[in-house]
């Protein structure tokens, strides 16, 4: 059993990396990766425990410790569509805003719902912190 082994570790890394082509979910790639020190022990005869242990510990360490880091920096072609998009614009007052009454912003030629914690005038640029419901939520622009 143990010369087969190296075999068993090789098809691990070559089936998981091929796995990680289609799927591209950064899991598969954790398993590719545990399986090269396990491959390199079959190569010198270490017991097959040993390697499936060290396989274990190894991919448990990987996907904890490094998938997060990988999958926030992988998100590089998010698009924000719908609201979303919105958070950031800025657009002029339509009807004042104070703090106890719900006003009008307009953004890209659409009037919407808002609130601040500050009073802002018909005419007032602000520009938008959040989206909570139907409402934005905006700060004064100083000019």
């Amino acid at each position: 059993m143990v010369e087969y082994m190296v075999w068993f570790w090789l098809a691990l890394f070559v089936v998981a990396l091929v796995l990680e082509l289609f799927t591209a979910d950064m899991i598969s790639i954790w398993f590719a990766l545990a399986a090269v020190p396990s491959f390199i022990m079959s190569l010198v005869s270490i017991n097959p425990v040993i390697q499936i242990l060290t396989f274990a510990v190894v991919t448990a360490a990987l996907l904890l410790l490094t998938r997060p880091v990988v999958k926030k920096y992988m998100k590089t072609n998010e698009i924000k569509t719908n609201v979303d998009a919105i958070v950031g614009m800025t657009g002029p007052v339509i009807k004042e805003i104070t703090p106890d009454t719900i006003g009008k912003i307009k953004i890209r030629y659409m009037e919407w719902s808002a609130v601040s914690k500050e009073t802002l005038v018909v005419g007032d640029m602000a520009r938008v912190l959040d989206v909570e419901g139907v409402k934005l939520i905006v700060e004064k622009i100083e000019k």
